[in-house]
C-alpha cells in the first residue's frame, strides 16, 4: 500500500531523495497550472485564499508508486546512471511494455509522457486537408495541437450518458486525417466496452482506411466495468490504429513523465516521426519496470481507487447531484451551477478541483479522487459550498 513522505524518505534514503521525491514522482497539479495560464490570458487570475491543502484537480495518484518502485529506484547501481547512450535498463523497459501489451518491441515507442504521443499523433495524420476527430467534451490537447497546425476540428457532442458517440465519431471520420478515442473518457469518466471500441474502429478503417485511429487508454488501469480493456491486440492488427498509455495516472508517477504507445511497426514508428517525444533516462526505465511488474499494487489500488470513489459518489448522489458511473480516478458531478463559482468556493477553503471544460462549463464539475482521508474532508467544503 503508499506510504507517507515521511516513510518516503526513511525508505529511500537521504541521498535518494536528493534525485526523486514522493512530490516529483507524483507530480502535482499540470492540469491546474494549464488552467491559471488560459485564465491569465484572459486576464483574469486565481481568486486570493488560503493555501491549498487538499489538491484534487488535476488527476494524480495521491496514493503516489508502488513501494516496489521505491525500493527499485533505491537499490539500483549508481554507476549505471553515468552510462548510456542509450541507458543500460531502457531496451528492457521496452521488452517490458511490449510484453505487458502482447507485442514485440519494434511495435513499442516511448515518450516523455503520453502528452507527447499525442501531440505527434496529430502531426503525423491531419494537416489542412486532413481534420483532427473527437468529442466534446474529451481531452483537449490533442485538439489544441490540431488548431496550431490550422487543421480542421470536428467536435462530435458526447452521447445521453455523457459516453462518447461511436456513430457520430465514425460519420466524422470519413476522409478525416485522425480520430481521438479517449476511452475512459476525461473529464466525462465514462468507458466503452472493448467489443464497442472494436466494432467502431473496424468501421472507421473500413470505411476510411486512411485514417488513423488513436485509443487513449490514461484512465484504463481504473475501469471496473465488465467488457472494458485495453485495445492494444486491435491496435497490432489493424495499419494506422494505436493505443496511448500513460504511468502518470494508476501508476503514480506523473512527474517522472512516461508514456509509450503500440502499434503496428510502421504506424508507431510514423507517429515517432512526426514530433520529438523526448528520451527515457535510466530512473525512468528501472521505475517502469518495477511498476509493470507489480500487478498485485495496481490491483490493490484499483480497487482503493473504487473504494474511493463509490463513495464520494455516493455523498453526491445523497445531497441530489448526479454523475456519470465513473471509470477513472476522477467524477464528472452534475452541480447545476457554473463549475467556476464552484471552484472558487472551493479554493476559498483550501480545496482545489478541476478546470472548465466546454462546452458542460455552466453546469458540470470535474473532481479527481485523492484519498480516502482528503475525500472525506472535502466533502466537507463540497457540502459548504453548494449550501448542502
Amino acid at each position: 500500500m503508499a506510504f507517507s513522505r515521511r516513510e518516503f524518505v526513511r525508505r529511500f534514503g537521504v541521498g535518494g531523495v536528493a534525485a526523486a521525491s514522493a512530490a516529483h514522482i507524483i507530480g502535482y497539479g499540470r492540469e491546474e497550472l494549464l488552467a491559471f495560464v488560459g485564465e491569465q490570458g484572459r486576464g483574469g487570475g486565481r481568486p486570493a485564499g488560503p493555501p491549498i491543502t487538499i489538491r484534487i484537480s488535476s488527476n494524480e495518484n495521491m496514493r503516489g508508486p508502488s513501494p516496489k518502485v521505491i525500493e527499485a529506484l533505491r537499490q539500483h547501481p549508481s554507476k549505471d546512471l553515468g552510462l548510456g547512450y542509450p541507458p543500460p535498463a531502457l531496451s528492457t523497459f521496452v521488452e517490458t511494455v511490449a510484453t505487458f501489451s502482447g507485442a514485440k518491441p519494434e511495435n513499442v515507442i516511448l515518450s516523455t509522457g503520453s502528452g507527447e504521443i499525442l501531440t505527434a499523433a496529430v502531426m503525423a495524420y491531419c494537416n489542412k486537408d486532413r481534420a483532427f476527430v473527437t468529442a466534446d467534451p474529451s481531452y483537449s490537447q490533442p485538439a489544441g495541437t490540431a488548431r496550431q497546425i490550422n487543421a480542421p476540428v470536428k467536435l462530435t457532442p458526447v452521447d445521453a450518458k455523457l459516453r462518447l458517440d461511436l456513430e457520430a465519431l465514425i460519420r466524422g471520420a470519413v476522409g478525416s486525417g485522425l480520430v481521438f478515442l479517449c476511452n475512459p473518457n476525461n473529464p466525462t469518466s465514462s468507458v466503452h466496452t472493448m467489443s464497442d471500441i472494436e466494432q467502431a474502429v473496424r468501421i472507421i478503417k473500413q470505411r476510411s482506411p486512411e485514417t488513423g485511429v488513436l485509443i487513449d487508454e490514461a484512465y484504463l488501469e481504473y475501469a471496473t466495468l465488465p467488457g472494458s480493456g485495453t485495445m492494444a491486440k486491435l491496435a497490432l492488427d489493424l495499419p494506422g490504429v494505436f493505443i496511448s498509455r500513460t504511468f502518470s495516472k494508476a501508476y503514480g508517477m506523473a512527474g517522472m513523465r512516461m508514456g509509450y504507445a503500440v502499434g503496428q511497426q510502421a504506424t508507431v514508428e510514423k507517429v515517432g516521426r512526426a514530433w520529438g517525444l523526448g528520451s527515457i533516462n535510466e530512473l525512468q526505465a528501472v521505475a517502469g519496470i518495477a511498476a509493470l511488474k507489480d500487478t498485485a499494487h495496481m490491483e490493490w489500488e484499483k480497487q482503493e481507487n473504487k473504494r474511493v470513489r463509490d463513495w464520494t459518489q455516493g455523498q453526491f448522489k445523497a445531497m441530489g447531484y448526479d454523475s456519470p458511473d465513473s471509470q477513472t480516478n476522477f467524477i464528472f458531478v452534475n452541480i447545476r451551477r457554473p463549475a467556476v463559482e464552484f471552484r472558487d468556493g472551493c479554493r476559498a477553503m483550501g480545496v482545489a478541483v478541476g478546470r472548465d471544460f466546454p462546452p458542460m462549463e455552466k453546469t458540470y464539475a470535474r473532481i479527481s479522487l485523492g484519498t480516502m482521508e482528503q475525500m472525506e474532508q472535502a466533502m466537507v467544503v463540497f457540502k459548504k459550498v453548494l449550501g448542502a
